[in-house]
This record gives C-alpha cells, sequence and structure tokens, in this order.
C-alpha cells in the first residue's frame, strides 16, 4: 500500500503541519490508511476528540489529516486536506517528472555510448557484434542473437560465410533464399547452437513481430500457440525487428533472462532504442557492400577488356588478386586493408592498355626499346588511378609492383621496406600467375616448379618474410623446409 512518506519526505511534512498549526493555533494531526498515528504537530499535543478528512492520491488512500473538534473544524479541516492533497500530487508528479528524466537519461546515456562504439563502422559483423553485447548488458539472458533478413543480405560476405559452415545443412543452403533468418552474432548458454539455425520470418511469433514492426514479448511461449520450436530450449522470449527506413532487415531475439523475471517495459524501450541505430548502420553497411562489390565487379571487368588483348593473360589479374588477398590473410591484414589490396591487384596491369598488342604477342626476345616500352605500364597505370581521391594510395602500390627487394627492380628502383607493403605482395602473386600460365615464348610451369624458380629469388626478387607466408598458402608443406635468408 502507497505511503504518504513515499510521496512527499517526513520532514517535508513536519514543516506543512507546523505552518498550518501555526495558522490556525491548533494540533494537527498525520494518520496511515488505518488510522495509526505517523506523525503530530506539535509532538506533545495532547490527545483529543478529533475529525479527520481522507487523503487520496489518484484515488489511493495515502491516510488521514485529523484536527481537535471545534465550530471552525470542518472549514479549516477542508482548506487543509485540499492544501495538502495539492502539495501531495505535486510531489507525487515532480517525483514522476524525476523518474522521467532519470530514465530518459539513461537512454541518451545508451545511444550515445553505441553511437560512439558505431562511429563509422562499415563492418556488418562488427556492427552486430555490438549490437548483441549492448542486448546483453541491458537484459542478461540465456541467449542473445542477431538474426538478419537472406533476402536482404543474401550477397553480404556475412551470410556467405554462414553458408560455409560445416554445420548448417545441405537443405537450409537450398532454402536460404527464401524468407528466412540467418544469424549474424549468437551470445550466451546457447550461442553454439543458435549460431546455426535458421528461423522464419514470415511464421509464428517472428512473423507476428515482423509484421507489426514492433518489438514482442512473450512470458511462457509454451502457452503461444503461434511459439515454433527453437533448436534449444526457450521459456520466454523478447522479439524486437530491426527497421530501417520503414523496412524490417533483421530482429534481435533474447531469451530466458538469468534472473528468471519477464523482460520489463524499461529494458524493451532501451534494446528499441539501439535496435533503430543499428537498424540504420547496418543499412549504411548493406550499402557499403553493395557499392563495393560494384567497384570490384567494375574493376575485374576493366582488367579483363585489357587482358582481352593478350589470350596468354586472360584471367590473370583476377588469379593474381585472390593470391595477394590470401597471403595478406595469412599476415593478419585487417578487412579493409585486404579489400584495397584486392582492388590494387584487379588494376596492377591497367596500364598495358598502352602497350602495342605486337609487343605483348610476341614470342621471341623483346628488345631493349620493346623492353622499355613494357616497363612503362605500372606508371601509366598509376597514372590513371590516382585522380581519384579514395585511390591515391593504391596508384603508389600500381605504381612499385614491379619493384625488387634488392633495389634492381623499376621504375624507381627502390628496395626493402621503402617498397610499399601491399606492392610488395602483389609482386610476388603476379610472378606466381605468370610462372604457373602460359605465355607467348614458353608453357606455362607447374607449381612445384614455379616455387623452386622463386626461391631463388627470395631477399634479391622478393621480400624473405613475405615469402614465407606465400608458401603457406600456395605450398603449406614447402614453407618449413627452409630458413629464410635476409
Amino acid at each position: 500500500m502507497l505511503q504518504i512518506f513515499d510521496i512527499v519526505p517526513a520532514d517535508r511534512l513536519r514543516k506543512l503541519l507546523s505552518q498550518y498549526s501555526e495558522a490556525f493555533h491548533i494540533p494537527l494531526y498525520l494518520l496511515d490508511g488505518h488510522k495509526g498515528l505517523i506523525l503530530a504537530y506539535p509532538d506533545d499535543s495532547p490527545q483529543e476528540e478529533v475529525i479527520t478528512r481522507a487523503l487520496y492520491l489518484r484515488d489511493s488512500l495515502l491516510g488521514y489529516v485529523a484536527i481537535p473538534l471545534h465550530k471552525e473544524a470542518e472549514t479549516r479541516l477542508g482548506f487543509i486536506e485540499q492544501n495538502l492533497s495539492e502539495m501531495i500530487e505535486m510531489g507525487y508528479e515532480l517525483d514522476s517528472l524525476s523518474g522521467e528524466v532519470v530514465r530518459n537519461y539513461e537512454e541518451l546515456t545508451l545511444l550515445w555510448s553505441i553511437s560512439s562504439r558505431l562511429g563509422s563502422e562499415l563492418h556488418i559483423d562488427k556492427i552486430c557484434s555490438i549490437l548483441a553485447d549492448e542486448a546483453m548488458g541491458i537484459c542478461p539472458s540465456k541467449n542473445v542473437s542477431i538474426m538478419l533478413d537472406s533476402e536482404m543480405f543474401s550477397h553480404s560476405v556475412t551470410m556467405n560465410s554462414f553458408l560455409k559452415k560445416p554445420q548448417i545443412a545441405e537443405q537450409t543452403m537450398m532454402v536460404y533464399e527464401r524468407s528466412l533468418l540467418f544469424p549474424e552474432v549468437s551470445l550466451g548458454v546457447h550461442a553454439d547452437t543458435a549460431s546455426k539455425m535458421t528461423l522464419s520470418k514470415e511464421k509464428g511469433l517472428i512473423g507476428y513481430a515482423f509484421r507489426k514492426k514492433e518489438a514482442l514479448t512473450v512470458n511462457d511461449v509454451h502457452t503461444d500457440t503461434r511459439f515454433e520450436l527453437f533448436p534449444y530450449p526457450v521459456k520466454s522470449i523478447l522479439i524486437v525487428p530491426l527497421i530501417a527506413e520503414d523496412t524490417v532487415i533483421g530482429a534481435i531475439i533474447a531469451s530466458d533472462k538469468l534472473n528468471g523475471e519477464e523482460f520489463l517495459s524499461k529494458e524493451i524501450k532501451l534494446i528499441s532504442g539501439i535496435a533503430s541505430e543499428c537498424a540504420l548502420s547496418l543499412k549504411k553497411a548493406l550499402l557499403y557492400d553493395e557499392i563495393q562489390s560494384m567497384l570490384f565487379s567494375t574493376a575485374e571487368a576493366f582488367a579483363f577488356a585489357i587482358e582481352a588483348k593478350d589470350p596468354y593473360t586472360y584471367g590473370h589479374s583476377k588469379r593474381v588478386s585472390e593470391m595477394a588477398v590470401q597471403i595478406g590473410l595469412h599476415l593478419g591484414l585487417p578487412p579493409e586493408k585486404l579489400n584495397w589490396i584486392k582492388l590494387a591487384a584487379l588494376l596492377h596491369d591497367i596500364g598495358k592498355i598502352g602497350t602495342p598488342e605486337y609487343i605483348l604477342h610476341k614470342s621471341e626476345k623483346l628488345t631493349p626499346a620493346e623492353m622499355s616500352k613494357v616497363k612503362e605500364h605500372s606508371v601509366i597505370g598509376a597514372k590513371m588511378v590516382e585522380h581519384i581521391k579514395r585511390m591515391k594510395e593504391i596508384a603508389q602500390w600500381i605504381y612499385h609492383h614491379h619493384e625488387k627487394y634488392d633495389g634492381s627492380g623499376y621504375p624507381a628502383g627502390i628496395e626493402g621496406n621503402e617498397i610499399p607493403l601491399p606492392a610488395r605482395i602483389i609482386s610476388i602473386a603476379d610472378t606466381f600467375d605468370a610462372l604457373t600460365s602460359d605465355r607467348p615464348y614458353r608453357k606455362a610451369f607447374m607449381k612445384e616448379e614455379a616455387i623452386r624458380i622463386m626461391r631463388k629469388s627470395i631477399g634479391l626478387h622478393f621480400d624473405p618474410f613475405l615469402f614465407r607466408y606465400f608458401e603457406k598458402e600456395v605450398h603449406p608443406e614447402y614453407a618449413l623446409t627452409y630458413q629464410v635468408r635476409v
């Protein structure tokens, strides 16, 4: 039962009673809901026959105010009761407002925190990890999963990674393009199982939440006929759709709070807030993925167009880009760096657009003049892309991809670590593909022979440190059979 002291502090009430007492020259009493004395002014007031008036707060009885019975008691008590009731109402409103301010502050702090963590993040997996971590922090649960729409993310890196998991059933891979959600991140005791599940976005509780575009919580799913079984035990569930520009792109699914309580409205509001923030970031990341995919497709098409001049090198740039990325992965380079290396490798021979076809097709040894013409391609290629603001750095990688570790390469003749790391990686991948491909003047070498030839140039043509990682990719057993020469 709500008490008057829950609304107005005792010292404030005592001061009010003293003011009423001094104004009307009478003692005053505050009684609880059972008319037991809780406060009197003055403290030593003699017990007398009193009249009482009930004190309510929005139909809830808080207690009574009482004064001694006399001829003007009713009038005075009416004034005191009305005035005191207004003070109680003001106290309640102030308390409610303070609580709302605190809740809004908590929500704004949380949104600021997640906004700071997201920053300009454009990687879907990282955005989902941040979202799952924040959701688990708000209401610790046995499982929190970030599920994404398979149609929206069908061409994303994250979807492809999910389909490559060995645990994913073949039938799942066959039907994933239908209306399914797939897990990007799962946290909690059921994370391993949850990371392999797919869920329908059209049926059951999830389908209902998607159609309504609002959060849904059920305290006991076994009493709800809409619930479809999960691959792990679930009793209570919270589903918060991820909505970006009025489109549902996924959902946060939390199940069974660790403290056994139901999901509270405060928690649902907070999670819905961060869901909106992260949904917009996911939409931007998806758009970024699409633009990046178009960029790589355009670069690949351009490379194929250049290589079409020479049937011996058709597909060369794509193979070089794939090998360069694999070497970078062994080095532990970040995804953003790998993407730029991939693009540089696709475009590394773009300058051959200025090389006469008769030179490219010539089966005899090139003359010094012809060789000089060939060497121009790295300079021409760099000039072709350096005018694109975001590609100034990769222009340098293209420019230097024919440099040699000992300084005997071209066009600048720089050596060692003066050569940009991506250019050193591309140089290794470029040479390997050239040796293992047919040329007008020779047949392709077998992989083992190509590696044997290249090993003779470790420390001369190739960076010894990088070559070790190259061999881990193309021939793992070879990587252990020699000591790197520095």
